[in-house]
């Protein structure tokens, strides 16, 4: 009996393995987001395809009366898709789905409207126009639901018709007048979506100067928010010779246009464009940039600034590893993202398409990454050519222009964890929504939003430390950068005796420091045979302040030699090790760790660089200085380098991110100064003129360029002499 019941359980068990393999296998994508470091990590499906919506499909579901009715009037292929073009879901969750139709058709382009259950419920084709005259639609492209009005962009004829919702016309919003527009532009209405105040926004595929706004009656308010042309300064010199139609032709200087819009309860528009270079677009991805000047799509307030928030890892742009390509294992696609369509979401989510991956990427209100889905296929759930997108409830539906069908996605229980603890965040419910995060942790420790929405509510708490130690599990430098100040405050509150005294104490060792090496360096004014490595060392401090009479002094009165100046240089290599491994987290936030031997070159190989292109060039130039002191003088130009370095790497991890400016800028203080020291060392050490100091110094940055670039060149050829040399050995080998 018990190996019988062993015997069952058993079986269950695999029954039940064999059953979430094959649910698995339902959903022929990968979802996944991206590491700081760009690098893909799977996740938790948020959204599963469920089902499809097809002229099959709705012709199934057709109520007889209706059917009958659209027999009888335009034959029974009257539902069959033809190019359908957009789609939009409205409060009620009906859908609207503009089919362009073609012009050989009977009753082509028109709008296919079905209730929440995707039965069809209207079709908008004919209408009574605003003259008493039948009209129809000619290639609509695009479609905009409110709680009261359907917008219809009839691209063919250059216009916004205006329905209720039940079908009926209301009014029709002309083409702007053609004085508005720039001589030879075409007024083609792609996209449009109203505001509150009764403005209609419209996205015309042939108009580059942003987004339109008119008013009902078709009148031009403006143009929101065009797209910027950078031009680079070879383009601007190179445009002063070019004549006026050369500059006329000329599409990389004219602004981009965009392709979809949609509008959010605020009145702030969304707009998407897919007519960026793709290698700007790409550049700004890779550098993580947070301006919107090569940004695929943008949120305009009402006077036309982006106002849109970037503060995930990369820009809210598509796909981040744009260079290695990604697709299933039959298609392989590189390059920057075609983004077609935008569409809003609930608890602050909003997703942009990709149509060159058939791919959706959702962002939160912070334009963090959330999860990417969908790819390239023939099996339900992956899109063949992803043109619209449509959120209906959590719901989101997917137009595919290939296949002329729509596919229904239904989010998933981590979905749903996912929008809850953003809804609980919105509504500051933070005890709630850590819950939250905290069960999504369990299914997925990439969710770096989980971490941070973990650490606010351990800020608020007063756990600082704690939340910093989460914030830096997501790299949020903003939140803990205040976490941190949160803390500092309270550790002063603490020890607020302690703080004068530190700052006595540091004021004290500095004095001494300085009083000690005026000491020791008026003791050595008498001359001397040998100098101990102590007082070389120490002369260098009166050096930096005295650059004229301290190189002066270390050439002719011997107050440094080559063993002092390799001590100055090997101190400063220590001190840039010190600060890849010792400086602050907010300044090092990705850790990313640091090559001994590269710091080591950092600093070794320009001062070695910089020497002997100094020395030979000086020769030809009479010059009065050697090998040896072009050598000394510039490592104790070195010195106020790890004077400055050693203390601000310790600053580095007592100060926050509103701070950090005052660090940078105390470094750069340090190279300017090193900078002006090794240009009065050599001016010193030659006797040169101002004047022709500057010229030798140009002539040794342009002459050590030349002595990498030889090097360089001759590392290449003794490597190909080698490999030359390699090969013959194991042919021969092989032959024998």
């Amino acid at each position: 009996m018990k190996k019988k019941l062993a015997r069952i359980f058993f079986l269950t068990v695999c029954l039940l393995m064999i059953l979430s393999v094959s649910a698995g296998a339902i959903v022929p994508y990968t979802t996944y987001t991206y590491n700081v470091s760009g690098v893909q990590q799977n996740s938790p499906h948020a959204y599963v395809p469920q089902q499809v919506i097809s002229s099959a499909s709705i012709k199934q579901g057709l109520a007889n009366r209706v059917n009958e009715i659209a027999s009888d009037k335009y034959g029974e292929n009257f539902l069959d898709l033809q190019a359908i073009y957009d789609i939009c879901v409205d409060d009620l969750g009906h859908v609207y789905i503009v089919d362009s139709g073609s012009a050989s058709t009977a009753g082509s382009g028109r709008i296919i409207c079905l209730d929440e259950n995707y039965n069809l419920r209207l079709v908008i084709n004919e209408f009574v126009n605003d003259q008493g005259v039948p009209d129809s639609f000619s290639e609509p492209k695009g479609v905009f639901v409110t709680d009261t009005e359907i917008l219809v962009a009839d691209s063919g004829k250059a216009r916004i018709v205006i329905f209720d919702k039940v079908g009926n016309f209301k009014t029709i919003v002309p083409e702007p007048a053609s004085d508005v527009f720039p001589e030879a532009s075409v007024y083609t209405p792609v996209a449009v979506a109203p505001d509150a105040a009764g403005r209609v926004y419209v996205v015309s595929s042939t108009t580059n100067y942003g987004v339109i706004s008119l008013n009902r009656d078709g009148s031009f308010n403006g143009f929101i928010g065009p797209q910027k042309v950078t031009i680079d300064a070879w383009d601007y010199f190179w445009r002063m010779f070019q004549t006026a139609e050369q500059k006329k032709s000329n599409v990389q200087y004219v602004p981009t246009e965009y392709n979809n819009l949609t509008i959010d309860a605020d009145g702030f528009l969304y707009v998407t464009t897919s007519s960026i270079d793709a290698a700007q677009q790409q550049a700004a991805i890779q550098s993580k940039s947070k301006a919107d000047t090569y940004a695929p799509v943008k949120k305009l307030n009402p006077s036309g600034s982006d106002v849109m928030n970037r503060n995930g890892f990369f820009p809210p742009s598509g796909e981040v590893d744009v260079y290695n390509g990604t697709g299933n294992k039959d298609i392989t696609i590189s390059g920057a993202s075609k983004i077609v369509d935008v569409a809003l979401g609930p608890n602050g989510m909003w997703s942009i398409i990709d149509q060159k991956r058939s791919k959706v990427f959702t962002y939160d209100s912070n334009g963090v990454l959330l999860f990417v889905f969908g790819d390239i296929g023939d099996q339900v759930g992956n899109i063949q050519n992803l043109q619209a997108i449509a959120y209906q409830g959590s719901n989101i539906l997917l137009l595919d222009s290939t296949n002329n069908d729509t596919t229904v996605y239904k989010r998933t229980s981590y979905g749903d964890l996912i929008a809850n603890a953003l809804q609980n965040t919105e509504d500051q419910n933070y005890d709630a929504a850590v819950n939250y995060y905290t069960a999504i942790l369990q299914r997925n420790n990439n969710y770096d939003s989980a971490y941070v929405g973990i650490g606010q509510s351990l800020y608020r708490d007063g756990e600082y430390m704690q939340a910093m130690q989460y914030f830096k599990y997501a790299y949020d430098t903003v939140n803990y950068s205040e976490a941190y100040s949160a803390y500092r405050k309270e550790w002063v509150e603490d020890y607020v005796i302690l703080i004068p005294v530190i700052i006595v104490a540091i004021c004290l060792l500095i004095s001494w420091f300085f009083r000690h090496a005026k000491k020791v360096n008026k003791r050595g004014h008498a001359y001397k045979e040998k100098r101990s490595l102590g007082e070389e060392l120490w002369y260098a401090i009166y050096v930096i302040f005295h650059p004229f009479d301290g190189f002066w002094d270390i050439k002719h009165e011997k107050r440094g030699s080559v063993k002092g100046a390799t001590t100055i240089l090997a101190i400063t290599v220590a001190a840039f090790l010190y600060q890849s491994v010792g400086r602050g987290w907010l300044f090092n936030p990705y850790q990313n760790g640091a090559s001994y031997i590269m710091v080591f070159m950092s600093v070794a190989l320009p001062v070695a660089l910089w020497v002997i292109a100094n020395w030979c060039l000086t020769t030809l130039f009479d010059g009065e200085g050697t090998l040896k002191d072009v050598y000394i003088a510039t490592c104790y130009a070195l010195t106020p380098l790890p004077l400055f370095v050693i203390p601000m790497t310790i600053v580095s991890n007592f100060v926050t991110a509103d701070e950090m400016s005052l660090v940078s800028m105390f470094l750069t203080l340090a190279y300017v100064w090193t900078g002006f020291l090794i240009f009065f060392g050599m001016m010193t050490v030659h006797d040169y003129t101002l004047g022709k100091n500057i010229a030798i110094s140009l002539c040794t940055l342009l002459g050590a360029a030349i002595i990498m670039f030889i090097a360089m060149l001759f590392t290449g050829l003794i490597q190909k002499v080698f490999t030359f040399v390699y090969n013959i050995i194991v042919e021969i080998q092989f032959r024998m």
